[in-house]
């Protein structure tokens, strides 16, 4: 594949794919984004991680980080048009709806299918994950309740308890474990059309995982545990705009037991996140160099304190062993310890132009201060679309953006929005991404996720065909700056 040093690419969540049957997945639609990736002459698809949400579908709250979102199946593959009619899934009105009817697809389909495939050479290269992610999913769908309220011998996952379950339960955890195999042949087949055009995938991985995961249920020494129970969790302190901080309850490492084990928990998770990306995200990537630390049970993040993370050991461990580029979501209030571990390892941090402008002077997220080694965006999925921030009617803001484009103040925002991808582009940044929001002009109803908020998020979806007559806009940009 052919190394570019100055990228650019577009961020469009699998969900976000147009689709005929509910919310996007591995479908045809995949190849079609990548086509107009190829003819905008983008050299990267980014995506938000893969993993099966537990909490309001959010991507970043998962009970594997190992496993794919089985709402991904491109079920077109195994099912005609009649068969997926019956279960009605793009009458789906929210992905909670959406999920609940795709699993009862999923079933169909196992039943259709759960012979024709040999899952021993898949089984083999995953045992790592997929058998106690098969296990765990079955559990959670017999008893409704998280691991550390299983009966008390599988929560601690005593041997014979788990042998004797297995054996109950065998149709039901090889047809978890068919689904993660029939999801990887696909994605498998994705990435490499996408990697034979040039583009790279870029994914994203949280931090943390939640309690109730595969990932503390199979390796509780892992994690500061009690009794089952978080000793300590993770959050953010108390800030200007936040007066009691941000309580997030991720339970935190144990990163003393974590070292005496190689980090091999770690090791694995990225070696899972090589074969899916090309180029690694971290969130709170801050985090490898200290941590916010609250007591459980706090109600707020008031008595927390920060601790000294894993750093430089546990960075070097996964870039010895992850074949991705790493990237690190290092956004927020950012000590020198953070800027040296990027520095280092030669790790890319993030830039945002919609921060451009939050407070007065100069500012490291106006486009003349990028460094080269930087991935720089107008917005993320975390933010408004910037129509969507246009549209506040912030004038002061919007005049300091037309200002700094060197644009006529009557100029309106589509024309913001315009000067904002040329001044990324222009920009010394190796890596430039724009979400399809953005390059589509799309206002607030188009924002994926507002963060704080629990409810209405995640569920934006493109709709009609890829609009062309975009593309020679991109490939004369591309052209022009050397993307």
């Amino acid at each position: 594949m052919e190394k570019r040093l100055r990228k650019s690419g577009v961020l469009l969540h699998i969900t976000s794919l147009p689709d005929n049957y509910g919310w996007g997945k591995f479908s045809s639609e995949c190849y079609n984004f990548i086509d107009f990736l190829k003819e905008s002459n983008f050299s990267i698809w980014e995506v938000l991680p893969f993993t099966p949400p537990l909490f309001e579908n959010s991507p970043y709250s998962t009970f594997c980080s190992f496993a794919i979102n089985p709402n991904f199946l491109d079920v077109t593959e195994f099912l005609d048009e009649s068969e997926i009619s019956k279960f009605n899934l793009s009458s789906c009105i929210n992905l909670t709806d959406y999920s609940t009817s795709m699993n009862k697809v999923i079933d169909f389909i196992c039943t259709k299918i759960r012979d024709k495939y040999d899952l021993s050479k898949f089984i083999k290269e995953n045992k790592y994950w997929v058998e106690d992610y098969a296990i765990f999913t079955v559990c959670k769908d017999i008893y409704q309740c998280p691991w550390y309220e299983f009966p008390t011998k599988l929560k601690n996952r005593d041997k014979k308890a788990l042998d004797e379950f297995k054996k109950q339960h065998k149709e039901k955890i090889k047809d978890v474990i068919l689904v993660q195999f029939l999801l990887q042949n696909q994605w498998t087949k994705i990435k490499q059309y996408a990697n034979k055009t040039n583009i790279e995938i870029f994914g994203d991985v949280p931090f943390y995982v939640e309690l109730d995961s595969v990932d503390v249920w199979a390796s509780p020494k892992c994690w500061q545990l009690e009794d089952n129970k978080p000793k300590v969790v993770a959050g953010v302190p108390p800030d200007y705009f936040n007066s009691e901080g941000q309580l997030w309850g991720y339970p935190i490492y144990d990163y003393e037991y974590l070292e005496k084990n190689n980090f091999s928990y770690f090791v694995k998770k990225f070696k899972r996140l090589s074969q899916l990306f090309d180029i690694i995200r971290i969130d709170h990537f801050v985090a490898f160099s200290r941590y916010y630390s609250i007591p459980y049970k706090s109600k707020t993040a008031k008595n927390g304190k920060w601790v000294k993370g894993a750093g430089e050991k546990l960075l070097e461990k996964i870039i010895k062993t992850c074949k991705s580029q790493i990237v690190a979501e290092d956004l927020g209030t950012i000590t020198q310890e953070t800027n040296s571990l990027k520095a280092k390892f030669s790790i890319p941090g993030v830039k945002v132009l919609q921060f451009a402008f939050d407070g007065q002077g100069d500012s490291e997220h106006q486009p003349h201060n990028y460094e080269k080694n930087c991935v720089a965006y107008i917005g993320t999925h975390d933010n408004d679309t910037f129509m969507g921030l246009l549209s506040e009617g912030d004038w002061d803001k919007i005049n300091r953006f037309k200002r700094y484009f060197q644009m006529p103040l009557e100029y309106g925002n589509e024309s913001v929005v315009d000067n904002a991808i040329l001044s990324l582009y222009r920009s010394s940044a190796n890596i430039v991404i724009f979400t399809m929001q953005d390059i589509l002009k799309l206002g607030k109803d188009a924002r994926m996720n507002t963060p704080g908020v629990a409810k209405g998020n995640w569920t934006w979806q493109l709709k009609g065909s890829f609009n062309y007559s975009l593309c020679a806009r991109f490939k004369e940009l591309s052209y022009l700056y050397a993307r």
